[in-house]
């Protein structure tokens, strides 16, 4: 099994919702009339900030934006639910928040902004939202005005049905709402990603879309309990283009992993990579066993992957642990395709 980074959602979440566009996107389908209104999504800028602290950490992801509201400077903030069942005391974390971010503020001799709070939950099961005073039972009226009072935005993706995915505009939020809603769910996952096929060949057509369904792939093989062939299966089915994208969009994130630095993420595609290199075939034995059909076909594409990333024939045969007899005569077939 490869190394998961620190939380595979929380990279996807930052990766996906710190592009604008998408954060506009959701808001516009989940956030209220009179919310939308007041929002300057011309003015809205990513901070890099964040007020997430040890004990927070491990309830939210956080992203933070600034933004003109009616003509006021408020922050924006988006916070990613990590728990994939409802919470019961979300104000008490999202007050710890605010109170946070303010106080930091407060010591750099800031003015004291607005803050809109955004809440992403990704689970199976409806949020169920509550007040402040809904967490005492039998409360006297006269103490209600002594409780916190404020609210939060959700966005809450286990009310997005089929029919009101199409509602988002955009293919990048499209795909952002299907893969983090179902990557619990390995049946869902595939029949939903069957239906709205369409969305990633769109994506595929241009170089940052390409990468966009790079960064999905990587995601979903750290989440789902999809194996690594039932993966590539589903997403080379999609089109003929992400048959050598999938893949080779992992290597491209590598080599950009060593040219920045980025230590961890390296390791962790680098492990990716590896895995598909030397079990992937293992578990495509699994896979032929339930659907013979399919079988044959998954070996040739996955070994045409492999030569797509200049692996010998030798090279593949140990990591997909095949005679090289057997390794050759698919490769012969390969070649035997691309000639005819």
């Amino acid at each position: 099994m490869a190394t998961q980074p620190d939380n595979p959602h929380d990279r996807f979440f930052k990766e996906t919702f710190s592009q604008p566009e998408i954060l506009i996107d959701f808001l516009n389908v989940f956030a209220p009339e009179a919310i939308r209104e007041c929002i300057d999504y011309t003015t809205l800028t990513r901070e890099v900030d964040t007020f997430t602290d040890e004990q927070l950490a491990e309830h939210f992801a956080d992203l933070v934006f600034s933004v003109q509201y009616s003509g006021q400077s408020i922050r924006l903030v988006l916070l990613l639910e990590h728990k994939s069942y409802t919470e019961d005391y979300p104000h008490f974390q999202i007050n710890r928040y605010l109170l946070n971010l303010w106080e930091s503020q407060i010591k750099q001799k800031q003015r004291l902004t607005p803050v809109l709070p955004v809440l992403v939950y990704h689970g199976n099961r409806r949020w169920k939202k509550r007040s402040v005073a809904d967490y005492f039972p039998a409360l006297h009226e006269t103490l209600i005005p002594y409780l916190p009072a404020f609210d939060y935005l959700l966005i809450d993706l286990s009310t997005l049905s089929d029919e009101r995915i199409p509602t988002l505009r955009s293919d990048y939020a499209r795909l952002t709402a299907i893969l983090l809603q179902n990557s619990r769910r390995k049946r869902e996952l595939a029949r939903l990603l069957d239906i709205f096929a369409d969305v990633v060949r769109r994506l595929i057509e241009t170089p940052n879309g390409q990468r966009f369904v790079g960064t999905g792939f990587l995601y979903l093989s750290y989440t789902t309990n999809l194996t690594k062939v039932e993966l590539f299966g589903i997403f080379s089915r999609i089109s003929s283009k992400t048959e050598s994208s999938t893949m080779t969009v992992a290597e491209e994130l590598l080599q950009e992993g060593r040219e920045q630095g980025r230590r961890q993420a390296m390791s962790a595609i680098e492990e990716l990579l590896q895995e598909g290199r030397q079990k992937a075939m293992s578990a495509a034995e699994e896979l032929i066993q339930k659907e013979r059909e399919e079988g044959h076909r998954n070996k040739i594409k996955f070994i045409k992957a492999m030569l797509n990333l200049n692996l010998t024939a030798d090279t593949i045969a140990s990591a997909v642990e095949l005679p090289l007899a057997e390794v050759n005569a698919i490769i012969d077939e390969i070649n035997r395709t691309r000639t005819t």
